[in-house]
């Protein structure tokens, strides 16, 4: 009889992107010889449920108990704003991420043993610290978290500097460390830590059935997230305000003074393929000219190229994209509507599209990776970094 290969997968699950990749790794690790998948939905670490009117309550182990009130206060300086939530998180988050890696890891083993962990969130990324969870650990990231919440202005830089060497020993701990695009991958090697452990797994997409159409009368969509920094409402309102012929599907609801031509939720990805253009808004500042969104992937999939920022360029996806600025915006998307400009860039998305599928994406994890000791000797940390593998309270 065959051994049972068990992994797990902490993830984050939302309505957006969050929620996507982590059902296509169970998917894949399913495919390929794991017996058992377990995708663990850490929200709600902390608390006694996570449905109905327990989920507000705290789970009663000491551990958790002190995530519950770290998180509280977090939440609460978060509702309060202002320099009150900036000097909260800064001074708790990276506290926060430590406890939920301790809590996390007391969870998961007593679960029983496990050959694989992939961490799919930000906030768990120091699960990597301390007791070992499975025979091989990776952190597959969205993006690189404290350069984040720098750039947003969320942290101050004594704030910024902690989490930033709690996220560094994170990655310096796991087997494997990678990115859901190689752009931050690049971005982290050239600013943050240059380890031997990284690996590449991406982001994919599927092969769609529906595909989008030339229209004379081309309509753009955007489709996602309008809750992030990143995402540029102003330069969306704008776009909005020199295209009327622009909708904007997700969540949540801007406010009605950007004048953006809001249309809810999607009710499912098909409704790229009414459109003939997509497109990307992203903030320009040094960690998002490196950024990714899968949104992109969604787009060429349906056949639809991709209008995105100047400041955002991707030679990986070159042949599927239109860079714009506010000020060409127009010239762009008229150039790109002749019948033959179009047609062209229709067949580059779908090339593109199937270049990046979900099992090329993932297709890394096939190398059957062995454990390894914490790569110590191999981290480069920038001057102001203080080592390694330090124990925190």
């Amino acid at each position: 009889m065959a051994q049972e290969k068990r992994a797990v997968i902490i993830c984050s699950q939302d309505a957006f992107a969050n929620g996507v990749k982590p059902k296509e790794l169970e998917a894949y690790l399913s495919r390929n010889g794991y017996t058992s998948v377990i995708r663990f939905d850490s929200n709600k670490l902390s608390r006694l449920a996570k449905t109905g009117i327990r989920r507000m309550l705290p789970a009663p182990q000491l551990l958790k108990l002190q995530l519950y009130v770290h998180e509280a206060v977090l939440a609460i300086a978060v509702h309060i704003g202002g320099a009150t939530c900036k000097a909260a998180t800064s001074h708790l988050l990276w506290r926060v991420m430590v406890l939920r890696g301790k809590v996390l890891q007391k969870t998961l083993r007593s679960k029983g043993h496990f050959d694989l962990l992939i961490c799919e969130s930000n906030l768990d990324e120091a699960v990597t610290l301390g007791d070992r969870v499975a025979d091989v650990q990776i952190l597959d990231l969205p993006s690189p978290f404290a350069e984040e919440l720098r750039f947003g202005g969320e942290l101050s830089d004594a704030g910024y500097t902690k989490l930033r060497d709690v996220e560094v020993e994170s990655y310096a701990a796991a087997d494997y460390l990678s990115f859901h695009w190689h752009t931050y991958a690049d971005y982290v090697r050239q600013t943050k830590y240059n380890g031997t452990n990284f690996l590449p797994i991406t982001y994919g997409t599927h092969k769609k059935t529906k595909l989008a159409r030339y229209n004379k009368h081309p309509r753009i969509i955007f489709l996602g997230y309008l809750g992030g920094y990143w995402v540029n409402l102003p330069l969306l309102s704008q776009l909005c305000k020199l295209y009327p012929m622009l909708d904007v599907y997700g969540g949540p609801e801007p406010d009605a003074s950007l004048s953006i031509n809001y249309k809810g939720y999607a009710p499912s990805t098909d409704v790229i393929a009414d459109y003939q253009f997509g497109l990307i808004t992203i903030s320009n500042d040094e960690l998002r000219q490196h950024s990714f969104s899968s949104k992109h992937l969604e787009y060429i999939s349906y056949g639809v190229p991709v209008l995105t920022p100047a400041w955002r360029k991707d030679a990986a996806l070159d042949d599927s994209s239109i860079y714009y600025t506010a000020d060409d915006f127009l010239e762009r998307v008229a150039r790109a509507s002749t019948e033959q400009a179009w047609e062209s860039l229709h067949a580059a998305a779908l090339k593109d599209a199937a270049r990046f599928s979900w099992d090329n994406a993932l297709k890394a994890l096939d190398v059957s990776p062995k454990p390894s000791e914490v790569r110590q000797a191999d981290v480069e940390l920038e001057p102001h970094g203080q080592g390694v593998m330090r124990t925190y309270p």
